[in-house]
């Protein structure tokens, strides 16, 4: 643990050099006051954590990294969760096992809030329903039936890189399930991933917008693009 808090450590002190008061100010209040940030902008803190990237240990168990990116989200500043999150997505598929299922399920209901959501769920919640299809499923399977709204949301936008490989029987059943539930994540994300499948199968996702008199904002998220 102690390699781990020095890890830690010494991208807290790279961030405190490039920390900005205004940027913060700003940066939180976009997050509606959620989060603390350093105010360190995004191209700033890709280059910061693409040199922080080799102070970790090349073939790290799977323990040490799930350790590392929880020590990260544990830390206050907003800018330690977006580099967990960008270090996580860059994992191979060497890297990623069954196991992890826990471990995503507790970066998704933590710290939540759409942007680090968002990005666990389109990355790497997708690439490990692909990889374990099985495992994926029960997951999911597990999450729809949560009460945790994130959970949920990570449901309906997992297959939002699967292009025509989506399951669509599958999204459309978490779609009739959602349907009537007013919170605007929900209804959001039922129209990002019909709007996302929609470049695929443009008419199939009419046809369901029709079928299930889909309204609102999920509909007219749904057939932007068709």
């Amino acid at each position: 643990m102690h390699q781990i808090i020095q890890i830690v450590e010494s991208l807290e002190s790279s961030f405190r050099l490039s920390a900005s008061e205004d940027n913060s100010i700003g940066m939180s209040k976009y997050m509606k006051g959620h989060f603390a940030f350093f105010g360190v902008k995004a191209e700033k803190r890709k280059e910061i954590q693409r040199a922080w990237h080799n102070k970790i240990p090349k073939g790290s168990s799977s323990e040490f990294r799930w350790d590392l990116l929880k020590e990260l989200f544990n830390k206050e500043e907003r800018e330690f969760q977006y580099v967990a999150i960008d270090w996580l997505n860059t994992w191979n598929k060497k890297e990623i096992s069954e196991s992890d299922s826990e471990g995503i399920k507790w970066l998704i209901t933590n710290k939540s809030w759409w942007d680090s959501v968002d990005s666990l769920a389109s990355n790497f919640v997708g690439k490990y329903c692909q990889l374990f299809p099985e495992e994926g499923s029960e997951l999911i399977e597990e999450w729809r039936f949560s009460d945790n709204l994130w959970l949920q949301r990570s449901c309906l936008i997992f297959q939002l890189k699967y292009k025509e490989k989506v399951n669509f029987t599958l999204l459309k059943s978490l779609i009739v399930q959602f349907q009537m539930d007013k919170e605007f994540f929900i209804q959001k994300a039922i129209g990002w991933s019909l709007r996302q499948y929609s470049k695929s199968e443009p008419e199939a996702v009419r046809k369901f917008v029709e079928e299930i008199q889909l309204k609102g904002l999920a509909k007219r998220e749904a057939i932007k693009y068709i």
